[in-house]
């Protein structure tokens, strides 16, 4: 069966720049227009981080039916090993995306209720090419940055990210776009297929599937952004390569809903993944239920100071 879940919560908080946050990540994983030209493709998700709550944090920690429906969660790279009780977030690996779930006394300060969105790409070409516009849109507001895992020696190239500080730097909501260097899958895989120089999402993702994990992906999202942040993500998104159809941006298996509010908020993210069914259950602030054969909805509330 395939269950489509939803997560609402409020956002909260602020949060210093993400280009920092690139920063940190050499040393750790992410979680942080014009209309579209014909011949561009249109974007796919890498993944999504949000920061909850503590007992919110737990709970979806050491949930059995997130456990069934997404698949175990991890602790992240090198081994991809169980989260220990002391972990700071967790993830939650798919076919092609993955969640990256933050508990609020964090490595990278992130407040509770921050939402994070990286756009995808399984092609340097494509990726090169948005560069280019967002470097134009964006001026000395635009940012590149080459990330690197270094808890490998000699480092390992992992990805290229670009961002526009206007959709970047808030406190509620960090938008980037990224693509992997195929040295990172090279490294992963131990030099197996390395002259196909492999940096698909999925080709990254392959092995998550052998190991309990890979069981959904992320297909959609629903934000609430300020009044000065819709026009600038609404061309940065239509600058990536998604069709814009009113409110809704639709990209490569996936679509984002945006909506003018003086309170910015993460509304709604949607998953799709074969169970057999869910039960309604509390996780900390958080609940799990039904809302049809084919949905359930996961609801947050966090408390604290509205975002700007």
């Amino acid at each position: 069966m395939k269950i489509v879940i939803a997560l609402a919560l409020l956002a909260v908080g602020g949060f210093p720049t993400l280009s920092a946050f690139h920063a940190n990540s050499r040393d750790d994983e992410n979680s942080r227009g014009g209309s579209a030209v014909a011949s561009q493709s249109t974007p796919s998700l890498n993944h999504v981080y949000i920061v909850l709550d503590q007992s919110t944090f737990d709970a979806i920690r050491d949930s059995r039916t997130l456990a069934r429906l997404f698949g175990r969660a991890d602790a992240g790279l090198p081994d991809y090993a169980l989260p220990p009780p002391e972990a700071d977030r967790i993830f939650f690996r798919g076919r092609r995306t993955y969640l990256e779930l933050f508990a609020p006394n964090n490595r990278f300060e992130e407040p509770v209720g921050k939402v994070g969105l990286a756009l995808g790409h399984d092609h340097a070409k494509d990726f090169e090419e948005l560069a280019t516009k967002w470097k134009d849109a964006c001026g000395s507001r635009f940012r590149r940055t080459s990330i690197e895992y270094r808890r490998q020696q000699p480092p390992v190239p992992w990805y290229e990210a670009i961002q526009c500080d206007d959709t970047a730097s808030g406190p509620h909501l960090a938008v980037w776009s990224m693509v992997y260097r195929p040295e990172f899958h090279e490294w992963q895989s131990g030099g197996i297929g390395s002259s196909s120089q492999r940096i698909a999402r999925a080709e990254i993702l392959a092995p998550r599937r052998a190991d309990g994990q890979g069981r959904f992906d992320i297909t959609g999202l629903s934000l609430k952004v300020s009044a000065t942040t819709y026009p600038n993500l609404s061309r940065q998104l239509e600058q990536a390569g998604m069709v814009r159809d009113g409110d809704q941006f639709l990209g490569d298996g996936w679509m984002i809903k945006l909506e003018v509010d003086e309170t910015p908020r993460f509304v709604e993210i949607n998953f799709d993944t074969d169970a057999s069914r869910v039960r309604g259950e509390r996780l900390g602030n958080a609940v799990l239920t039904r809302a049809s054969n084919r949905a359930a909805r996961l609801t947050v509330r966090a408390r604290g100071r509205p975002g700007q």
